[in-house]
């Protein structure tokens, strides 16, 4: 039987489709529907069932001896999931976004980077607190993304981005969701730096009605996808 609250849903789908590689089991967690913005992925069910065939085909890795994933939000019919992998000999951070409809998963977008060798980009807390400050959390991530003030970070605020300044590393932002589960508040942008296009996902925990630490995950949008429906 199928979880029923969204977050567990998606779990319970990323550990048959992915960690068991069942294809089999698609028309259980998705939806017929489903639209696609990864960019290594086609579009709708059939697309990503040719996916999981060809992952299937993969040679298994060792069994991680715990799960990739760190931390999750859910926030209405959203669910992030933040992960830490092991793929191809590489380490890297991955956020996945997915929108569910009457239980299934719907849409999917999501972005990669491959973490640097010395740092652990996924690191750091992961208890989710304070479910009665969700939106005043979220309120708190939207003024800072309208004015980057410092004064809205905690005296110890940490990022575990090696390169983070503020929304302002970049020469335009663009914010398309902000979500949240208690004290962890996730950022969906789309955004230009040095004419690179790119996605940027912030995840901000919040402490004491400030920000108290941070995580990013940043990929370059390619010119090419195998679907028109873009990376956000």
């Amino acid at each position: 039987m199928i979880p029923a609250n969204n977050k567990a849903i998606v779990l319970a789908a990323l550990k048959q489709l992915i960690g068991a590689r069942n294809p089999d089991v698609t028309d259980t967690y998705v939806h017929d529907s489903y639209i696609q913005h990864s960019p290594l992925v086609k579009d709708g069910k059939t697309g990503l069932q040719e996916a999981l065939q060809q992952l299937k085909k993969m040679p298994a890795a060792p069994a991680p001896a715990t799960s990739p994933v760190v931390r999750s939000i859910e926030d209405g019919h959203f669910v992030m999931i933040h992960m830490d992998v092991a793929f191809m000999g590489k380490k890297m951070a991955v956020v996945d976004l997915y929108r569910l409809e009457g239980g299934k998963l719907a849409e999917h977008w999501d972005a990669t980077q491959e973490q640097p060798g010395e740092v652990n980009i996924t690191h750091g807390a992961t208890t989710i607190e304070d479910l009665a400050q969700t939106v005043e959390n979220k309120q708190l991530v939207a003024a800072f993304y309208r004015q980057p003030d410092a004064a809205l970070l905690a005296p110890d605020f940490v990022s575990h981005d090696p390169l983070y300044t503020s929304p302002g590393l970049f020469d335009q932002l663009t914010v398309h969701r902000i979500l949240g589960e208690g004290n962890f508040v996730m950022v969906q942008c789309s955004a230009e730096r040095n004419g690179v296009n790119m996605v940027v996902y912030d995840i901000f925990r919040a402490k004491n009605h400030l920000l108290a630490e941070h995580w990013r995950v940043v990929q370059v949008i390619p010119a090419v996808m195998p679907h028109p429906n873009g990376m956000i």
